[in-house]
């Protein structure tokens, strides 16, 4: 299993799908929109802007390793 997380502005949303191209597939459609739709307990549709998403889970490590610098 492969695990979505999606940032919003008062935390994050997480869901789990079965196959790594699921997975990456989940992840860039809601980069590519920039919102995550999600239905409440109440049946009702929830639209938040998503700032970041992490996809995890085995198999996922990139083999061009990067860093980070602030500036």
């Amino acid at each position: 299993m492969y695990k979505i997380k999606v940032y919003v502005a008062h935390g994050y949303y997480q869901y789990e799908v079965k196959t790594m191209d699921a997975a990456i597939a989940h992840g860039q459609a809601i980069m590519n929109s920039g919102v995550y739709r999600r239905s409440n307990e109440n049946g009702d549709v929830e639209f938040h802007k998503a700032y970041k998403v992490k996809v995890c889970g085995d198999g996922l490590a990139s083999e061009y390793p990067d860093t980070f610098k602030r500036t």
